[in-house]
């Protein structure tokens, strides 16, 4: 989907919002010049991929591309996040830790998503590099849960910490294990600052 300016800033304070329970001038601005932080992450992922879905850019976009750019890069690093600018992710994406968030280019992700750390969506090597998962609105990726291949996961769904989902997962559905199977139901009460 290509990303209009407007709908960019719209997906900022919705992220903004999930993380922060605002979106003020002063959140922007430390987000902004943020050394280490998951909010800054998201900051500049949203902006390279408004500026990397335009058709064509004239000399100040590539230029303010080039810098957001290279502060997307520092600041994975510096959390521990790999994400590409191309990857498609609705608003409202929750960060809310560092370290070990491995994220597909291919992978597409849903409306107020939560990811904890050590979280890995990914392909299944001995398949296909290129089939990943595609992940509903309101799903919430407990610590060091797996996604990997071609798989769909609904709407409201929670997978529990250190699972491993290898296969479809019907909307309201609470998983977990390894690999993952079906441990209950689920509603959307947690997710936090819709």
């Amino acid at each position: 989907m290509q990303m209009t300016w407007d709908m960019t800033k719209e997906y900022i304070k919705r992220d903004f919002y999930r993380n922060l329970e605002s979106c003020s001038k002063k959140d922007l601005i430390n987000a902004f010049c943020t050394k280490s932080s998951t909010i800054g992450v998201l900051l500049y992922y949203r902006l390279c991929h408004y500026f990397v879905g335009l058709k064509k850019r004239n000399a100040a976009q590539f230029l303010i591309h080039s810098f957001c750019y290279i502060r997307f890069r520092h600041l994975q690093e510096r959390c521990g996040i790999e994400l590409s600018q191309r990857t498609e992710i609705g608003y409202g994406l929750r960060l809310p830790h560092k370290g070990g968030i491995i994220i597909h280019i291919g992978a597409k992700i849903g409306y107020n998503c939560e990811i904890m750390q050590g979280v890995t969506i990914g392909n299944n090597i001995l398949k296909s590099r290129d089939d990943v998962a595609t992940i509903g609105d309101e799903v919430l990726l407990c610590a060091g849960a797996k996604i990997i291949g071609k798989v769909k996961i609904g709407n409201t769904v929670i997978v529990g910490a250190n699972a491993v989902v290898t296969h479809d997962v019907e909307s309201h559905t609470i998983v977990g294990g390894v690999p993952a199977r079906p441990i209950g139901t689920c509603d959307d009460r947690f997710v936090i600052n819709r």
